[in-house]
């Protein structure tokens, strides 16, 4: 399962989606991640392509703050994660595990964007599974919980 993940053939548009991601190219990302999903249908995709996909597509209609897109994109990525886990999340879940990273970004990406749309309970419960699986905290999600908590505003801007 890891290694066809790490080297699928879709690998590096996914790769390169989260990188023109990360320096503010929404336009490229958005390229690379629709690329996957128009060869959605190829027997090589593995799940974690069209998951990852769906999640650079949901942060990048976040960060044009079309937050249903964003919703769509995130629910639809959720719903191949429980199929592929067959409704059952794994007891744990860590970012130094790449195979975990598509459930991760789903995950924190639909409490981002329900926090987004003013929905901090529904946001609280993404969040809060996120923890339940992640006891480390690698990603700093419990400062999010503690600001839902305290009645404090964030931005989530950076996922």
């Amino acid at each position: 399962m890891l290694l066809s993940y790490l080297r699928s053939k879709y690998n590096s548009d996914i790769e390169e989606g989260w990188g023109a991601f990360e320096t503010g190219n929404l336009e490229k990302a958005e390229h690379h991640f629709q690329h996957v999903l128009d060869h959605e249908r190829d027997p090589h995709m593995t799940v974690f392509d069209s998951i990852e996909a769906h999640n650079g597509l949901g942060a990048v209609s976040r960060a044009h703050k079309d937050f249903f897109d964003a919703w769509r994109w995130y629910k639809e990525a959720e719903h191949l994660l429980k199929e592929y886990y067959r409704h059952t999340w794994p007891a744990t879940l860590s970012w130094s595990h790449p195979h975990d990273r598509p459930a991760l970004r789903t995950l924190i990406g639909l409490g981002h964007t329900a926090y987004a749309r003013g929905s901090t309970k529904i946001a609280q419960r993404y969040y809060t599974t996120v923890t339940e699986h992640d006891r480390k905290d690698e990603l700093g999600i419990r400062a999010f919980l503690a600001a839902i908590a305290a009645g404090k505003n964030y931005t989530s801007d950076h996922w």
